[in-house]
């Protein structure tokens, strides 16, 4: 990306989650783990962030509903710059990628503005400024000048970005405020834009739905993340270390070096207020994507999550067992292999001789056993009756 894309960038806002989504929805998707790179706030890439807002209502400290959340004129200047960014596309495109950009800089000052966050006459100048320095630097370029459309940086910023300076400086010291609550937590500033759209959603739904139906807005792509069940492995005031597949027993013998090992799925996520959460707790959360940041040679790998709700680790049965001789006498000779990754819980958990075995119901009546740091075998549906049968387990 040459200078004058990263100057257009910055005059668009920062966008996080718009391109990406549209392949392939990237906010519910892994990046690779077995190669480890900068974790750019999980898939930053070009997106436009803007809003637009009655002045009234920007230089207020009070955010009232109102149907003047969205303004046309800003719409047309995210579609101006869609258009710029990725020519060709159809216009069912531009119209969704720029309401999302714009409706994310809204919730963001919303959201802001309910924590009591303000802003001065001075830091707005200082915004203003920085605003003209990026134009001028597209202005620069006629491979812009479809954006401009004759227009000169000052005009333009009187004529669009005016209304948008307040947005800009308040989202700012919302992710300064962020920075500061989770400050070893490398996605911050995305776990803010997701704390803004909950309140958004919660206050203002009735306008934006309003405001997209008025202009033929269809938002195809999907935020709602994947569910996962797993441990809370670690706390460390702020972050939690979750591990998919992992019920509470697989975290008494195991230090975090093995565990991070076994099991691929092993995310530091932000605790957030409303979902506080204590090492050994069995959870299923809400993922909006995973990513990894190397420092020092050290990589940790980071999660985002909407929502959480503590379960009770009922979903795999523990197994008292009462013949171990002829349990072990079964698994015996049986040909281990290496172990695969499991992504959820096992159905059935028990110990024989000092070793902990898990299983997980297959298809057609077969099982899938685990022995825990050693390997793993599938049963046919005839031989997992067999050791069903020998277990005391009623299909």
């Amino acid at each position: 990306m040459n200078e004058i894309h990263k100057e257009l960038l910055k005059v668009a806002g920062d966008m996080t989650a718009s391109k990406e989504r549209v392949k392939k929805h990237v906010l519910q998707q892994s990046i690779n783990r077995r190669k480890p790179f900068r974790f750019t706030l999980l898939t930053v890439v070009l997106t436009l962030c803007m809003a637009g807002f009655v002045m009234v209502q920007l230089l207020t400290n009070e955010p009232k509903q109102t149907s003047s959340l969205f303004h046309e004129r800003q719409l047309e200047h995210f579609e101006r710059i869609n258009q710029t960014m990725w020519p060709g596309k159809e216009q069912e495109f531009y119209k969704e990628e720029s309401y999302l950009s714009y409706e994310k800089l809204v919730a963001a000052y919303y959201f802001a503005t309910s924590l009591g966050i303000d802003y001065s006459k001075a830091e707005l100048e200082m915004e203003r400024k920085k605003q003209v320095e990026q134009l001028e630097m597209l202005y620069q370029s006629s491979e812009y000048e479809a954006l401009f459309q004759g227009l000169a940086p000052k005009q333009y910023v009187e004529t669009f970005l005016e209304p948008l300076l307040p947005m800009y400086t308040t989202r700012t010291k919302l992710y300064a405020l962020y920075k500061e609550k989770y400050p070893t937590f490398y996605a911050y500033q995305e776990v803010a834009n997701i704390d803004a759209k909950r309140y958004f959603q919660a206050h203002y739904t009735e306008q934006a739905t309003a405001f997209q139906k008025e202009h033929n807005i269809v938002i195809r792509t999907s935020s709602h993340g994947a569910s996962m069940v797993g441990t809370v492995a670690k706390v460390e005031s702020n972050v939690f270390l979750f591990i998919e597949g992992v019920i509470p027993e697989n975290l008494e013998h195991m230090t975090e070096e093995q565990l991070s090992e076994k099991y691929e799925q092993a995310d530091w996520y932000p605790v957030l207020d409303e979902f506080p959460v204590e090492q050994g707790d069995y959870i299923t959360l809400t993922s909006m994507g995973t990513g990894s940041i190397e420092e020092d040679g050290v990589v940790r790998k980071y999660g985002l999550l909407s929502k959480l709700e503590k379960l009770e680790p009922t979903v795999t049965r523990i197994l008292e067992l009462e013949n171990d001789k002829e349990v072990a006498e079964f698994l015996h000779d049986i040909p281990w292999k290496t172990a695969n990754y499991m992504k959820r819980p096992p159905d059935y958990s028990f110990e024989i001789e000092g070793v902990r075995i898990e299983m997980w119901r297959g298809y057609g009546g077969s099982l899938y056993l685990q022995k825990v740091g050693s390997g793993e075998i599938q049963l046919s549906a005839s031989r997992a009756k067999e050791l069903k049968a020998i277990l005391g387990i009623e299909d």
